[in-house]
């Protein structure tokens, strides 16, 4: 210090109050009677951005370019030493030349002078403005979470709920108050899409969770709602929060599943039509055409011996008649094969392929591995189709001159395999066949669909070496129904 003792009053209480101010974060400035700066410790000069040679023995108002010439707190500080009082936590916000706008909270306490010196004022300052600041930015974004329609909370590490916004509010019902302090997934009651134990992992891990959940709201109703939740951290890394963001698609799901039940309806419809059709064009149209051939065979016998060349008339018009009623119950068989009701799987399979390779060249070769008993008939359909519907794609776009088709049957269920040797998948299209929100081609979105309603998965696989279409369906559809009569659905 170069303050001359003999001119500092109250030298040994100033140093005194320096040596304690030096330890402490918040800035602190050693006035006398005449506001005249005696002392300030390193938190004032780093915080104000002056030197000890510009405020020390220096009027406050004139202390570092006149930053402090700030009339209401000079005022103030006067009337602490006439009144012998003290400030406590007096608020101020003032334009600091070169730093900017600052709030800053004040308290004061008189340092008794030694004998009969006068006293001192011990001036104690709080930077407020990053804190003020950053309550204000935390207000605004809280603000803008409360406009938000999506639910939106904030939970601590233990799930424990530490903010709930009007969309939450509007979703489930509860007020914020109702809410906060509760663990989330008690509190709503929540059904996981796996055990929680294993989700919390994952979000720890990755910082971030997607996925569907179902909660319970006030009124006990049961809403599905898309979730995505979020890590929030600390400088040093720490998860200090969870942002969870949650919207209902409630109304979505059920207009998904009312769209799905229609499907699966029109598919069941599709079926009856392509057996109704199939029937009486084998039972119709198919015995009309073997009686034309019967009764022309017989008008020609007769005729030959009258006319030669109107019999040769007639074995043309037998032939076309033949290859009509062949023609006739080839599609039978292919809109529905009757062989599948009264034969089963296997036999359709053996059948449909024996006429596949003699139509497109493609060689098929035929594994069905499904044990003695009869699958369940909706899923020996639905295995039948999908094999009709690849093996048909195969022939049409993958250029293979080879397939083939595996069935096997275990504990797990059944699972069907269509593989070729073809050009392949390109990967975006591969990628949206895949996906189920993609674009499908007819096909493959009647498979899927099928597949889904029996509870199983369908994928495809496919590379440079060919494509595999694969289909799991489990145990409890591919049980063979009891009961079920052969002779009924034959045609």
């Amino acid at each position: 210090m170069t303050t001359d003792p003999q001119k500092a009053p109250g030298l040994a209480a100033r140093i005194n109050a320096e040596a304690l101010a030096e330890t402490i974060r918040e800035s602190v400035v050693v006035l006398d009677t005449d506001l005249r700066v005696l002392a300030a410790n390193r938190a004032f000069l780093e915080t104000f951005r002056v030197t000890r040679e510009e405020i020390e023995n220096r009027l406050l108002c004139e202390a570092g370019g006149g930053q402090w010439n700030i009339p209401a707190l000079l005022a103030a500080l006067r009337e602490t030493f006439v009144a012998q009082a003290e400030l406590r936590n007096r608020e101020v916000s003032h334009e600091f030349p070169g730093i900017g706008p600052k709030i800053l909270l004040l308290n004061t306490r008189q340092i008794a002078g030694e004998k009969g010196s006068k006293p001192s004022l011990l001036l104690a300052i709080e930077d407020l403005t990053e804190q003020r600041q950053a309550v204000e930015e935390l207000r605004k974004q809280s603000e803008l979470l409360h406009l938000a329609h999506d639910a939106i909370m904030v939970r601590n590490v233990d799930s424990v709920i530490l903010f709930w916004n009007r969309g939450a509010e509007e979703t489930y019902g509860w007020s914020a108050m109702d809410a906060c302090g509760n663990v989330s997934h008690k509190f709503l009651q929540t059904e996981f899409p796996e055990p929680f134990d294993q989700l919390n992992e994952k979000l720890i891990n990755r910082g971030w969770w997607e996925g569907e959940l179902v909660h319970l709201t006030r009124s006990g109703k049961r809403i599905t709602v898309a979730s995505r939740q979020v890590l929030q951290r600390d400088n040093l890394g720490q998860t200090v929060g969870i942002l969870e963001i949650n919207r209902d698609v409630t109304l979505r799901k059920e207009a998904e599943e009312a769209l799905r039940n229609l499907s699966a309806r029109l598919l069941q419809l599709q079926d009856e039509e392509r057996r109704r059709i199939a029937r009486e064009l084998h039972d119709s149209t198919g015995q009309s055409l073997a009686a034309l051939v019967i009764h022309l065979s017989a008008v020609s016998a007769k005729l030959s011996e009258i006319d030669s060349s109107a019999t040769e008339l007639l074995r043309e018009a037998i032939m076309l008649s033949q290859q009509a009623s062949d023609q006739v119950r080839t599609l039978s068989y292919l809109l529905y094969p009757p062989t599948l009701d009264y034969a089963g799987l296997k036999s359709a399979l053996e059948w449909y392929i024996d006429g596949f390779t003699q139509r497109s060249k493609v060689k098929v070769d035929l594994d069905v591995s499904i044990g003695p008993a009869r699958l369940a008939e909706n899923v020996e359909r639905t295995l039948f189709r999908i094999v009709q519907e690849s093996l048909t794609n195969i022939f049409r776009h993958s250029g293979s001159e080879t397939a083939s088709v595996r069935v096997t049957r275990n504990s797990a269920g059944v699972r069907l395999e269509v593989a070729d040797t073809g050009r392949g998948i390109p990967s975006d299209v591969l990628a949206a066949l895949n996906s189920s929100g993609g674009q499908m081609g007819v096909g493959v979105r009647g498979m899927r669909e099928r597949v889904r309603q029996l509870g199983g998965w369908l994928q495809i696989k496919s590379g440079p070496d060919g494509t595999t279409i694969i289909v799991n369906l489990p145990t409890d559809v591919a049980a063979h129904e009891t009961g079920r009569s052969l002779a009924s659905s034959a045609i």
